[in-house]
């Protein structure tokens, strides 16, 4: 489980359900493994001779851990509608620049391709290698050459001033845009944070074995209740904490929105 949760690759190459089946399995069946040994080896009676401090450290050991559990899991989520936020920001820098572009008449023509091609790389080539876990730079050169015919523009009134400065900065905001979404497709959940979890989960289960409980089906129903709750929670921020890959990854909606409405205008 925990070569899983480091790399977790099969939640976004798998179905999400039989991810769930695997994490949440391994979780029961090392709740089951953890709670037969613990009796085999203490015993159910030396266990009830000592459950007032086995309660007392599990109350302790269980609210810490869901308090780690649900603050990393809304820092996933947090993540994940920060990383869609800057697709929408970065498609509606480009939607600023193909409009500022189209008050330059004819002369902005050859900019406005070079803004439907760095669409084009975005959704067609970048996307899919972010939702492989990987980062291509391919819309940077149609970007650089946007730029460079920015700059190269020699306005002759200043309507035509006011409109280039208009560009300079629509061209930029593009720019800001696209290094945040880059950055956000490299994840936002530490290596050391997964370990963390799942040692904390581990100890979790571990405090609750040592509970001393005469039924041993009650005992084994409440251990497997537990360790599947706090698997279902792992699963959740797995699949957060990458917001480009999975089946609950950010859509290139808003990029091929703007895309099609460069192509339909005239």
């Amino acid at each position: 489980m925990m070569h899983f949760a480091m790399h977790p690759d099969m939640v976004y190459d798998w179905p999400v359900w039989s991810a769930a089946l695997l994490l949440i399995g391994g979780a029961v069946l090392g709740a089951v493994v953890t709670e037969l040994l613990a009796r085999r080896l203490l015993g159910v009676e030396f266990r009830r001779r000592h459950n007032d401090a086995a309660a007392a450290m599990f109350s302790v050991v269980g609210v810490t851990y869901a308090v780690l559990l649900a603050f990393i899991a809304t820092l996933s989520w947090e993540g994940f509608d920060k990383a869609e936020a800057a697709a929408y920001a970065e498609a509606a820098a480009a939607q600023d620049v193909a409009d500022v572009l189209a008050g330059f008449g004819t002369s902005g023509l050859a900019m406005r391709t070079e803004v439907a091609d760095y669409l084009r790389a975005v959704v067609t080539v970048e996307w899919p290698a972010q939702a492989q876990g990987h980062e291509i730079d391919a819309g940077s050169d149609a970007l650089r050459r946007l730029g460079r015919e920015a700059l190269a523009l020699h306005p002759a009134s200043l309507a035509e001033m006011n409109l280039d400065a208009a560009l300079l900065q629509s061209v930029q905001r593009l720019r800001d845009a696209r290094q945040v979404r880059l950055l956000a497709a490299r994840g936002n959940v530490p290596g050391i944070v997964w370990a963390v979890v799942i040692l904390g989960g581990g100890l979790t289960i571990l405090c609750g074995s040592l509970l001393g409980v005469a039924s041993l089906r009650m005992h084994l129903a409440l251990s497997a209740i537990l360790a599947a709750s706090g698997g279902l929670v792992l699963l959740l921020i797995l699949a957060l904490s990458n917001p480009f890959r999975g089946e609950f990854r950010v859509s290139t909606a808003p990029f091929d929105q703007v895309l099609r409405q460069m192509v339909a205008a005239p």
